[in-house]
């Protein structure tokens, strides 16, 4: 006999933001998401439930009612793609575990047929799948039933008795192959309290339902097929064949994907680079209609090769860009290849995808005079410099946030992804929206205005002369001769924030030298002292 275990994480998208931000569990929380007139609620916690907030509510509506609300980001990709990861650690209990229908799945689906004499019995199943997820902090109901809708309607709509092992063995009284009628009726009789929402239709159809006077499954399966079909269409007749039985519901059990990997082990060992390139080029073939199927590319190539000494000599090649491209693949493999020392013979060579990312549209042309402007060559060129010479020799400007002109620029290898905001950053943010308003806020540097072509790294010391004190420069030593200053433009207050750590302020001015130059110079305060920042072309 068929039996399905249902488990229900209510509110998902909640529960897995909450697990995340322990920090913030005592304050309301809310997952909005952006549409066509704003910010809207799509899910909230039962604190802000509690406060009057629900779905679809505008955004700046729910602020108004709750102070102190937390405001998250709904992510159906992350919900989901964090279900799919429970499904795959469920399969100690069941080797058949699925996702529930729909956009945004909830639930998970566990055939546990002919399994009870594993765990001793179907009670003690559902128990161990119960405290697997309690003891990770996961809110589940667990029901179990013949068939895939009672147990979701249990799990769902049922009561917290109902929800036990013990109270929910629908075991059938009467033989699967008698009338469906009969069938119906044995149905009706041990699932007739269940909810008309427990057969998993729409929301509008269950609300036209109830207007007209039909709340439980009970009440609408005494109704006439024929009317039914009538009125509500195939789709809910469906729905009934397969809450009690007469209609077969298979699960699709999520997979958790293959590793994106290939290898061989060599009969005889060799040390020719040659062979080893041609092997390597087959392997690559491999892992690229790998890769193609999945419409994925490498970001991060793995090559091991494994030496007869028991070494092993790895090779890490980063991309540019996701690639599924062999012949690309085997350039840059063949580049880091020619700089690798071998112990000893290679008897057994691997290759591993270990981090990828979708592969990237691009539309063919016509005619391909225009391909040296094609952004793709761009990531090739970078491939091949940065496996020629280094990742960390090809680098490009990173901009940060930041007052001061020397920090607001970093260097990052192109095969790096951007950084991801640590945690002392996210602290800090955190300091400055608690910070006090000040009247006169730290200035930063207007982007508007001109800035030296060339930057020093660290501002050097440079003697100025001013005739009033605190006032603009007169005369300044530029390259061991004395300038006289012909025009100036400032100053420019440049500021850290207080609650950084210790202040930084400048007075920027920019001069015209007798000599032409023109300087980008400044006064500290606090310490005294000139320094030359930049050089204008």
């Amino acid at each position: 006999m068929t039996r399905i275990l249902c488990l229900w994480l209510p509110n998902w998208p909640i529960q897995r933001v909450l697990a995340k931000r322990r920090e913030r569990d005592g304050a309301a929380l809310v997952l909005a998401a952006e549409g066509p007139r704003g910010g809207r609620v799509v899910a909230c916690c039962e604190l802000a439930a509690a406060r009057g907030i629900h779905g679809d509510m505008p955004v700046a509506e729910a602020k108004s009612l709750v102070s102190n609300l937390a405001i998250a980001r709904y992510e159906p990709a992350a919900d989901r793609q964090t279900l799919e990861e429970l499904a795959e650690a469920c399969e100690q209990f069941s080797p058949c575990v699925a996702l529930e229908e729909g956009d945004a799945p909830e639930s998970l689906l566990m055939d546990i047929s002919n399994l009870e004499h594993l765990w001793g019995s179907e009670t003690e199943l559902a128990a161990r799948v119960e405290a697997f997820f309690v003891e990770r902090g996961w809110r589940a109901r667990i029901a179990v039933a013949e068939t895939v809708g009672v147990a979701w309607g249990y799990a769902h709509f049922g009561d917290e008795n109902d929800c036990k092992m013990q109270n929910v063995k629908c075991k059938l009284q009467n033989e699967v192959n008698e009338t469906e009628t009969s069938f119906h009726s044995s149905f009706v009789i041990r699932h007739s309290s269940l909810p008309i929402e427990s057969l998993r239709i729409p929301a509008d159809t269950a609300a036209l339902l109830r207007q007209l006077g039909i709340e439980t499954v009970g009440q609408l399966l005494a109704l006439p097929r024929e009317d039914l079909a009538s009125r509500f269409g195939e789709a809910l007749l469906r729905r009934i064949d397969q809450w009690t039985g007469a209609a077969a519901e298979v699960l699709v059990p999520h997979r958790a994907a293959a590793a994106l990997a290939v290898g061989c082990e060599l009969e005889y060992p060799t040390g020719d680079r040659a062979v080893l390139a041609h092997l390597l080029s087959q392997l690559v073939e491999q892992l690229a209609r790998q890769l193609a199927a999945r419409d994925t590319g490498a970001v991060l190539l793995v090559c091991e090769l494994g030496c007869t000494s028991g070494q092993t000599a790895p090779l890490s090649i980063a991309l540019f860009e996701p690639s599924a491209n062999p012949r690309q693949l085997m350039e840059l493999i063949d580049l880091h290849l020619e700089a690798v020392a071998l112990t000893d013979e290679v008897a057994r060579v691997t290759i591993r995808a270990a981090t990828t990312g979708r592969l990237g549209e691009r539309q063919g042309e016509l005619f391909v005079d225009g391909w040296p402007r094609d952004p793709h060559q761009l990531a090739l060129l970078v491939n091949r410099l940065s496996s020629r010479l280094g990742g960390e020799q090809v680098l490009r400007a990173e901009l940060r946030e930041s007052p001061l002109p020397e920090r607001t620029v970093r260097w990052v290898a192109m095969t790096q992804k951007s950084r991801v905001q640590s945690r002392e950053s996210r602290a800090r943010k955190k300091l400055r929206r608690k910070a006090p308003a000040l009247d006169s806020r730290p200035l930063a540097l207007d982007s508007s205005r001109p800035r030296p072509l060339l930057l020093y790294p660290e501002p050097r010391s440079i003697e100025v002369t001013c005739v009033v004190p605190n006032g603009p420069p007169q005369l300044v030593w530029f390259e061991k001769q004395r300038e006289r200053i012909v025009q100036h433009w400032g100053p420019e207050r440049v500021e850290t924030l207080w609650w950084r750590g210790r202040s930084v302020r400048r007075d920027y001015y920019r001069v015209a030298v007798e000599s032409g130059a023109q300087l980008w110079i400044f006064r500290r305060f606090g310490q005294g002292g000139w320094f030359l920042h930049g050089v204008f072309s």
